[in-house]
């Protein structure tokens, strides 16, 4: 089997974009292959995985590190932010998680809880800087996110 064929006989997530950059596949067909990653495969198993209080979680680690590290996952596989599997999942995160920075409890807590909602932040650039991505890419962009860590960055151009 040559490469491209491998490609193309694995995951929807997979599927659609070896379509879109390796073969003359038409538009229409690309759409419709990309419409199945959150109905099959890797992209359907990370929407089932949301937990009841919207995050992604893994025992022994912070909700903070297991959910932004998802969505980064399930943007990859290029879910489309407007299916509504998607936008479910991320409403229900924006709706229901804030991050709480308070010292030594560090981490994404239900709404309960003060602090900034997921798309808009919390104190450490690096992640910010994911977060604004990720909100780019879900349809929460955060202008005054941006313009803030537009402001830390520092002299040497890095953020850290």
């Amino acid at each position: 089997m040559d490469t491209i064929n491998w490609l193309l006989d694995s995951d929807p997530a997979i599927r659609w974009q070896a379509m879109r950059d390796l073969t003359d596949a038409t538009p229409s067909a690309i759409a419709a292959e990309r419409a199945r990653v959150t109905r099959e495969g890797l992209g359907s198993a990370i929407l089932q995985h949301q937990h009841s209080d919207a995050s992604w979680r893994r025992e022994g680690a912070p909700a903070w590190l297991t959910t932004l590290f998802t969505l980064q996952l399930l943007r990859s596989t290029g879910a489309a932010p407007a299916d509504p599997a998607v936008e479910n999942a991320i409403a229900r995160l924006e709706s229901t998680l804030r991050w709480d920075c308070t010292p030594g409890n560090w981490d994404l807590r239900p709404t309960k809880q003060s602090g900034n909602p997921f798309f808009e932040g919390e104190v450490e650039p690096c992640i910010n800087g994911a977060v604004l991505a990720l909100g780019g890419y879900f349809g929460h962009p955060n202008e005054k996110l941006a313009r803030r860590l537009l402001s830390e960055q520092l002299p040497d151009g890095g953020w850290n």
